[in-house]
């Protein structure tokens, strides 16, 4: 039997099989990333809003009493001293009330003296003597009502200051507790008057510095956070707050409204990040991509942003403090990635 045809035929099939390609498997090349540093700051997020510009001390001032109108001796702007006449009602029933309730008075003790001579007499009786003695403390007390309402017919200032809103007339019939004038002293000072949301009251310390700006101006004033209220304001639901001017505005006036701008405390350290360096961002999430110390990979994080500032990040969500940032290029990145930091 003839075996060389089967072997020559096995010899050309090894062959064949020792020629047959490898394959070959490629590892992708490293992408060149730009890194920083992670700052982090102990500064605390400024807190802007607005406010009104008062006087410290201001009042409005009313008659205690009805009546009409006989002289409002002053308009609004103008500078008053103390215990200046600056409105009074016409006084004609009202000294009549006066001089009625005096005549009581002397009728009054009158009758007192003669119940106690009649008394001493045995002709009137104790109880009689006592009637007697109430009437006069009753027709005192009326007298004293009587003066006490002539005072507050006339409205005077109480300090040293200035007239802000005039809102009556001569002739003018007007009701108990109808404010005639809008007044401020000068003692005291100026003070901004806002309001602050829930979330901020909590941030803020008595004496934080303040910069306020009033409206149209272009030059800040300093001030400092002087009171905080205990309660809410019921129709906005914000906390009142009076920051106080260290330095009196020129040419300011009641009611002005000013630009302010609170520096609450410092916070604990918290990372800070350029804002080109998130991605993805939705809300108050977004991406980052860092380099933990000696990895030559890329680890995706998901932060959260608690303030935008410029061109810097603040955020929540806390961050190792030898990782490297990936600054440029993240958004063509994916977790795990190898990378090179360039020079």
């Amino acid at each position: 039997m003839n075996k060389f045809p089967f072997t020559f035929i096995l010899v050309i099939a090894l062959a064949g099989c020792s020629e047959a390609p490898t394959a070959v498997v490629s590892t992708p090349k490293p992408v060149v990333v730009r890194t920083v540093p992670i700052e982090f700051s102990t500064e605390a997020s400024p807190i802007s809003l607005s406010g009104v510009l008062v006087r410290r001390t201001e009042a409005d001032l009313a008659f205690k009493i009805g009546g009409v109108v006989d002289e409002v001796a002053v308009r609004a702007g103008d500078s008053v001293a103390k215990g200046q006449v600056l409105a009074r009602l016409r006084l004609d029933e009202i000294d009549a009330q006066v001089a009625a309730a005096r005549s009581g008075v002397e009728k009054a003790r009158r009758d007192l003296a003669r119940t106690e001579r009649l008394q001493s007499g045995a002709v009137a009786t104790l109880e009689n003597l006592q009637d007697a003695r109430t009437g006069v403390e009753q027709a005192e007390a009326q007298l004293h009502i009587a003066e006490f309402n002539r005072r507050h017919a006339v409205i005077v200032a109480p300090e040293a200051g200035r007239i802000l809103r005039r809102m009556g007339e001569p002739n003018e019939i007007v009701t108990p507790g109808k404010v005639m004038l809008g007044f401020a002293a000068d003692a005291g000072g100026w003070i901004v008057r806002v309001g602050l949301a829930e979330r901020d009251v909590a941030r803020v310390r008595l004496n934080d510095a303040a910069a306020l700006v009033i409206a149209g101006s272009a030059s800040a004033m300093a001030g400092r956070l002087i009171r905080i209220s205990e309660g809410v304001d019921a129709g906005t639901r914000t906390t009142p707050v009076e920051i106080g001017l260290e330095t009196a505005p020129i040419g300011a006036r009641s009611g002005f409204v000013v630009g302010v701008t609170l520096t609450p405390p410092e916070v604990a350290a918290r990372p800070v990040v350029p804002a080109a360096a998130l991605i993805e961002g939705a809300g108050g999430t977004a991406s980052i991509f860092v380099i933990e110390e000696g990895a030559k990979t890329v680890k995706r994080l998901t932060v959260q942003i608690e303030e935008l500032r410029g061109e810097r990040a603040f955020l929540r969500t806390p961050l190792p403090r030898t990782a490297r940032l990936v600054s440029g290029g993240g958004e063509y990145l994916r977790d795990g990635q190898a990378v090179v930091e360039s020079k």
